[in-house]
């Protein structure tokens, strides 16, 4: 058979690579080529080739699941005991007390899980079976396949994650084809199914993520289309990218997308009409304040205060001198030769009158001194 093309033409032979460096040196090249593609593509045909992939790989592993599930489809019956209330508290309260458990991982449930419970109600009548990485509803229909799968009654599921269960009343050991049935996986195959399940269940969660900015991208689309304006494109491209960021988080991944994507658009547009009235708004503020600034400039003209050098002298001279020079006579050079003749005068009389040891000196006196002798000397003359 010779291979064909899409457009029907037969395929060119490659030629047969020897040696591992060339095969991966062959593999490098194409993963550059594809890189050099990718990078090439616009945001749409990201998404898009993002999604296609996303959609084979879940057909992948829906297949691997039906493929790993057991051949023998067959569940057998189960047919519980019907216990009394009194029976049911009291073997209750027992399996709380009981510290024998089977642990249930992430394999789930098989073939050696069944068995441990049947190895250990062979010496005791309740068993608790402590289920992790598990949801409260899938720790319920655990709980209902255990009982299907090992006969046993489950009494109750305690803390959302323990479920305590009793053998029954007429309890014996099965054979070993019962004990580990086959409808029960292996221990290997139940691990490789944990695994197809988790990837299942994030790819899941992936796709309908990718949905939502394929969505999104056609909403820009429209918005360029329309000439609604840079504005609201701007906040829609602003909400994508939010959205494309917080969407790494595993817990906040459910709460990105609630609006639809006609909200968004009326809050975009109602955001740039409030944009434009808020710099229609500032542009009065501002002509407003020049003209009162203005104005205050034409006042100052009007009214001119002191300089500043005036004011610091003012600050600096304090206030007595200035009431004491109004009350300074003016010198008169008459006066100033009267005034020294009469201090000689004086000085004379107190030398006479007590002792001739010290002499009076004008430069030594304070200027209230000499003002209260000038003063003196002009009322003697009057």
């Amino acid at each position: 058979m010779v291979s064909v093309d899409d457009s029907g033409k037969p395929k060119a032979k490659r030629k047969k690579l020897k040696g591992k460096r060339a095969v991966t040196r062959f593999l490098k090249s194409l993963r550059w080529k594809k890189e050099r593609e990718f990078q090439r593509m616009t945001a749409e045909e990201k998404i898009l080739k993002k999604l296609k992939l996303a959609r084979k790989k879940e057909e992948r592993l829906l297949a691997a699941l039906k493929k790993i599930e057991p051949n023998d489809p067959s569940e057998p019956t189960h047919d519980p005991e019907v216990l009394t209330p009194e029976e049911h508290f009291y073997f209750l309260k027992m399996g709380q007390k009981s510290k024998n458990y089977v642990p249930v991982g992430r394999r789930g449930i098989y073939q050696g899980v069944i068995l441990n419970m049947h190895l250990h109600w062979k010496k005791h009548q309740t068993l608790q079976v402590i289920v992790k990485t598990f949801t409260p509803e899938e720790v319920k229909e655990i709980a209902s396949e255990l009982a299907v799968l090992s006969g046993g009654i489950v009494l109750s599921i305690e803390e959302g994650n323990t479920i305590i269960m009793y053998r029954g009343k007429n309890y014996a050991q099965p054979p070993p084809e019962i004990m580990s049935p086959k409808v029960a996986l292996p221990r290997k195959k139940a691990l490789d199914k944990s695994k197809y399940r988790d990837r299942l269940r994030a790819l899941r969660r992936y796709i309908p993520r990718l949905e939502q900015e394929l969505e999104y991208q056609h909403a820009l689309m429209k918005l360029a289309g329309g000439h609604i304006g840079q504005s609201a494109a701007k906040d829609i491209a602003f909400i994508s990218d939010s959205t494309n960021s917080v969407s790494v988080n595993k817990d906040s991944s459910s709460s990105v997308y609630k609006g639809t994507v006609s909200e968004l658009l009326s809050e975009s547009v109602e955001r740039s009409e409030k944009l434009a009235d808020e710099n229609s708004e500032v542009d009065d503020d501002s002509t407003s304040e020049s003209i009162t600034y203005s104005e205050s400039e034409d006042l100052s003209d009007m009214f001119e205060t002191d300089s500043e050098e005036q004011a610091e002298d003012s600050k600096e001279r304090p206030l007595y001198l200035d009431r004491l020079d109004k009350f300074l006579p003016e010198k008169v050079d008459n006066e100033s030769d009267d005034f020294e003749e009469h201090l000689r005068k004086i000085a004379s009389l107190s030398d006479k009158a007590d002792s001739p040891a010290k002499e009076l000196k004008i430069s030594e006196l304070d200027e209230i001194d000499k003002i209260f002798l000038r003063a003196s000397s002009l009322l003697k003359k009057r």
